[in-house]
C-alpha cells in the first residue's frame, strides 16, 4: 500500500508539475498576444492621430484660401455631431481676420433643436447666399447669432461625404456691406473648398 500510495503521490507530483508548466507557458501566450494587441492598436492611433492631422492642415489651408480669395472677415466649418445621431453643432474648424469675433465659442455642443429651421436649410440647400439677415433667415436663434456677431453677409456651403451625406457646412461671412463677392463668384470659390474638404473632413469628437 505505501507502494502504490508513493507511486499516486509521485504521478500527481508530475501531473501538477506539467500543469502548472502548461497554464504558465498558457500565460505567457496570452500577455505576449496582449502585448501585440496593444502594440498593434497604439501603432493604428499614431496613424490615424497623423492622418487627422494631415487632413486638419488641409481644411485649414482651404478656409484661408477662402478668407483671401472672397475677401471675407471669417470663415468656419460648423460640424453635425455625433455621426449616425446627429443632435448636436460645433465648430471646430475657424479662421478670420485679425480683430473680428470668432464663432467658435458661440457654437460649441449648439442642440440642433435650437436653431431647427437653419439646421434643415444646411442639410438640404447645397449652397446659401445670404445678404440680408434680417430678411433671409428665418430661424430666430439662427438670426440673433449671425447678428450678435457683426455678420452682414453669409453664404454657406454644404459638405457631403461620400454618401452623399451632410457632414457639415462652410460658412464664409462678411461683417462689413462692401466688397461683398457675388453669388457666381463665391459659389466657385466655395465649391473649390468643399471639393478638397469634404471627402477628409475629420469627424468631431
Amino acid at each position: 500500500m505505501e507502494y502504490v500510495a508513493a507511486i499516486i503521490t509521485a504521478v500527481g507530483t508530475i501531473v501538477t508539475t506539467v500543469l502548472s508548466m502548461y497554464i504558465r507557458s498558457t500565460q505567457k501566450s496570452r500577455d505576449k498576444m496582449t502585448d501585440l494587441k496593444i502594440e498593434a492598436f497604439k501603432n493604428e492611433q499614431e496613424i490615424k492621430n497623423k492622418r487627422r492631422n494631415d487632413s486638419s492642415s488641409i481644411v485649414f489651408g482651404e478656409l484661408w484660401n477662402v478668407l483671401y480669395l472672397l475677401k471675407a472677415d471669417r470663415v468656419y466649418i460648423v460640424q453635425p455631431h455625433p455621426l449616425g445621431n446627429e443632435c448636436m453643432l460645433s465648430i471646430y474648424y475657424e479662421v478670420k481676420r485679425k480683430g473680428v469675433e470668432g464663432m467658435r465659442e458661440k457654437i460649441h455642443s449648439l442642440k440642433m433643436s435650437e436653431v431647427a429651421k437653419f439646421s434643415a436649410d444646411m442639410s438640404k440647400n447645397l449652397f446659401m447666399f445670404i445678404t440680408n439677415i434680417d430678411e433671409q433667415v428665418e430661424d430666430k436663434y439662427a438670426k440673433a447669432l449671425l447678428s450678435s456677431c457683426g455678420c452682414n453677409a453669409v453664404t454657406v456651403k454644404r459638405l457631403n461625404d461620400n454618401k452623399y451625406d451632410w457632414v457639415g457646412s462652410i460658412f464664409c461671412e462678411f461683417t462689413h456691406t462692401t466688397d461683398i463677392p457675388g453669388e457666381s463668384e463665391a459659389r466657385a470659390v466655395l465649391h473649390d473648398a468643399a471639393v478638397n474638404i469634404q471627402y477628409i473632413l475629420p469627424e468631431y469628437k
